[in-house]
């Protein structure tokens, strides 16, 4: 999800216009229509700001980051690798069983 989805997400679920979180926020409604449109990237302290102005806020907290399934990517590369109706037919002997 992009910051420009959040903002407009609050900004929609509040009931506001752009206009109305422009004299909220004190942010130029243009600006504000710029970041709704992922034209360009708010600051997280400016992202913080408007989605309170709309009456929610960013839950911050570290999670663990899982990488890339290297079993996964392996078996995707050797689909990758059939024709498309050699995936098919495996795919066919997969739900026969």
């Amino acid at each position: 999800m992009t910051s420009g989805t959040l903002i407009r997400q609050a900004r929609t679920r509040a009931g506001l216009s752009q206009g109305e979180l422009s004299t909220r926020s004190g942010k130029d409604r243009a600006q504000i229509a710029r970041w709704e449109r992922d034209v360009v990237t708010p600051s997280l302290d400016t992202l913080r700001e408007l989605l309170q102005a709309c009456g929610f806020d960013l839950d911050l907290s570290l999670v663990p980051y899982r990488g890339p399934d290297a079993q996964l990517e392996a078996r995707l590369g050797k689909a990758r690798e059939r024709t498309p109706q050699e995936r098919l037919q495996a795919m066919l002997r997969a739900a026969r069983r």
